[in-house]
């Protein structure tokens, strides 16, 4: 099949029951795709199954095999070699898609060329009523660009099958211009899957994916910012697009506003930028020992969180060390250079 929009992508090792669930659902909810099946060393019933399926699909099925469980990213970047449409979608076989699943994801990549890494409404999670820039994709399922393939390829095998593979990659898109978005579509639900290997040899990966993710990427902040009132909402937008560069370089935002800003931003849309900028509404009559709770209770959550003073000249009300906002955009700017992103 050559004309397909998208080429979905299956890593699969045994769970028949849930393969034959996922894949059904897939072909009926995923018109114009062609499905790259990725066997890992299935057991024979599930490889029964496989070549079931790809017979009936006839050209718009490639089932590849290999004769061990190589591991899913490895798997998933077997398929993305062999997939030729403008967009890529990898599945866990494990998950399960509906109706009109991917329109939005697609609507909005086209709307949005900027948008290299498309992640649909996942359950559990909390819903988006707007796409909303994320620290990194899924594995249960995720659209990538063929613009974005073409641009970085596929994971990283030397990392874990989880959130720093994840993570490395959304960062690997961001320095060539790929943003990594949430899009709001109908519910697709997903199982976690169940780790192989030894607990040592998990952690032994884990500690080993971290280590290589802080040596490309450094280590990101985490900053509490205090907005005074009287700052307008176009001064806290142009604020908040500094914040979103911080975001992409792996910091954490968390803006204190007064009850009114809080209100116009949110009508702004300047909620949903991204999911590592997050807005907290002051009590609106509140007294200043209200105010400075909320405050409290944010910091004894986030050890180590940097207090900023959104607009310079003035104090943070509850500390007496803290960042002016130059402060906080020069460290941004200097990432961003050190990163090639600015």
């Amino acid at each position: 099949m050559t004309d397909a929009v998208i080429d979905v992508i299956i890593p699969i090792w045994n769970r028949p029951d849930e393969t034959r669930n996922c894949l059904v659902n897939l072909i009926g909810h995923t018109p114009g795709a062609r499905f790259i099946m990725v066997d890992c060393g299935s057991e024979r019933d599930t490889e029964r199954l496989l070549q079931e399926f790809a017979d009936g699909l006839d050209d718009r099925a490639l089932l590849m095999r290999d004769d061990s469980n190589i591991g899913f990213v490895r798997s998933a970047n077997r398929g993305f070699e062999s997939s030729r449409a403008p967009y890529l979608a990898l599945v866990r076989n494990t998950t399960v898609v509906s109706a009109g699943w991917l329109d939005p994801i697609l609507a909005f990549a086209r709307q949005h060329p900027e948008a290299g890494i498309l992640l649909p409404s996942l359950e559990p999670g909390a819903p988006c009523a707007a796409a909303t820039e994320v620290e990194h994709g899924s594995f249960a399922a995720m659209v990538l660009t063929r613009e974005l393939y073409r641009g970085i390829g596929g994971f990283d095998e030397g990392m874990d099958g989880g959130a720093w593979c994840l993570k490395d990659y959304t960062r690997r898109a961001c320095a060539k211009g790929f943003l990594t978005y949430h899009v709001h579509t109908p519910v697709v639900s997903w199982q976690d899957e169940t780790p192989f290997g030894s607990e040592q040899r998990r952690r032994e990966t884990l500690h080993r994916s971290i280590t290589m993710f802080r040596e490309r990427w450094g280590n990101g902040g985490d900053y509490i910012l205090h907005v005074p009132k009287g700052v307008e909402v176009d001064l806290l937008g142009q604020k908040l697009e500094w914040l979103v560069k911080g975001a992409r370089l792996g910091d954490s935002y968390t803006l204190l506003l007064p009850c009114a800003l809080s209100r116009a931003a949110q009508q702004a849309g300047f909620d949903a930028l991204h999911e590592n900028v997050r807005m907290v509404s002051l009590p609106r009559l509140g007294w200043d020992g209200m105010k400075r709770r909320v405050f409290d209770k944010i910091v004894s959550d986030k050890k180590g969180i940097v207090p900023v003073t959104a607009v310079d000249g003035l104090p943070f009300p509850w500390s007496d060390r803290y960042l002016s906002f130059s402060d906080l955009t020069e460290r941004i700017r200097e990432r961003c250079q050190g990163r090639g992103n600015l």
